[in-house]
């Protein structure tokens, strides 16, 4: 009897760990799941956005269209090399946002004005693929409607410690959600929001993420500590 005890304990214990590991893979492919979903939704975005502005070009400047047109391609190819990765160095990331910018530059001319303030400790610290572009996309497109002119973007990354610091901050005033209605059928309407589900799934306590207004500028701060 003892012994058939300790066998049926022994086996409720195999059988309970197995359903354990079991639920923790499924969970995990799910949580893998949900962030590819979120993470698939940006690019359809900037590629619509994009295109807008070729479209834009393409009668009145041939040249800077094909100019367009090649910093596009360079993004896509940032995509396809990335596409695997859940996290990349941020220097890579921040290459991708230059060439958005490039194209931005090209439309906006003289208006619009980026500055980059990296430190070399930052580019090699691993955070999400295309979470920084829905907020330099958010700032320019914002950004234009409330900033006096030029438009003016800073970005700047700096670790303390185990914790990187990533701050993009632009000239303008922060819209309200009854002010960016208007802009939904334009977009997608889903660019911060997206960011900030991706890291809380990715993430979970191990990050920050604010939004503050001056009296004539944005700033979006992010803290990730390593995991």
């Amino acid at each position: 009897v003892a012994w058939s005890g300790f066998y049926f304990i022994i086996n409720l214990w195999y059988e309970w760990n197995s359903e354990m590991q079991r639920a923790e893979k499924a969970d995990l492919l799910a949580h893998k799941a949900q962030l590819q979903m979120l993470r698939y939704q940006l690019n359809p975005h900037f590629l619509f956005n994009s295109l807008n502005t070729i479209k834009a070009l393409v009668e009145e400047d041939k040249q800077k269209a094909k100019e367009v047109i090649t910093e596009l391609s360079e993004f896509l190819r940032y995509t396809l090399i990335s596409k695997n990765f859940s996290n990349v160095p941020l220097k890579n990331e921040l290459e991708a946002i230059k060439h958005y910018f490039e194209i931005q530059k090209i439309r906006y001319e003289e208006k619009l004005e980026v500055y980059y303030n990296i430190e070399p400790s930052a580019e090699e610290f691993p955070v999400l693929s295309f979470f920084i572009y829905p907020i330099v996309e958010n700032a320019v497109k914002y950004g234009m409607k409330t900033s006096e002119l030029p438009l003016k973007i800073w970005i700047t990354a700096k670790v303390l410690k185990d914790e990187l610091e990533i701050k993009i901050e632009n000239t303008g005033k922060w819209l309200s959600e009854n002010e960016k209605i208007m802009e939904i059928d334009r977009g997608t309407g889903t660019g911060i929001e997206n960011v900030k589900a991706r890291l809380e799934n990715t993430f979970r306590e191990n990050f920050s993420f604010n939004i503050e207004q001056s009296e004539d500028k944005v700033i979006v701060k992010i803290k990730i500590r390593k995991i």
